[in-house]
């Protein structure tokens, strides 16, 4: 079986930040206040979902139907609780969110949808 890959630019770009949140999570692990395994347990999730879904993006795998919304929710949980926890720096985590995390939730939700409309018209749907 083979299989063929397309690496459009939002597959490379889910997946490019996926990769990039590995650094943040080792300097987290280092300055995470509150909760720190909580943290970096959500932002561990949030890696694997982003490159998880870069990759079947890649593949044209329609599994990506399940992954995209699930990591959609995860970014959009993380910016809602950096901005509720950030105290005086909630002018950063609002630019965080605005910047990163919503539109790439944005982006995972588009991912699903085109997802969820090719299964609807794949052969042998309803």
């Amino acid at each position: 079986m083979e299989t063929t890959t397309c690496w459009n630019w939002s597959a490379r770009v889910l997946t490019a930040s996926g990769l990039a949140l590995i650094p943040w999570i080792f300097v987290l692990a280092r300055v995470a206040g509150a909760y720190p395994v909580a943290w970096i347990g959500l932002d561990t999730m949030e890696a694997m979902g982003l490159v998880g879904t870069g990759l079947l993006l890649a593949r044209r795998d329609l599994r990506r139907v399940a992954v995209a919304p699930a990591t959609a929710v995860l970014l959009a949980v993380d910016a809602w609780f950096d901005v509720l926890t950030a105290g005086p720096g909630v002018l950063v985590a609002l630019l965080m969110a605005a910047c990163l995390e919503l539109p790439l939730a944005a982006l995972c939700t588009a991912v699903a949808w085109n997802a969820l409309r090719a299964l609807s018209m794949a052969p042998g749907s309803h």
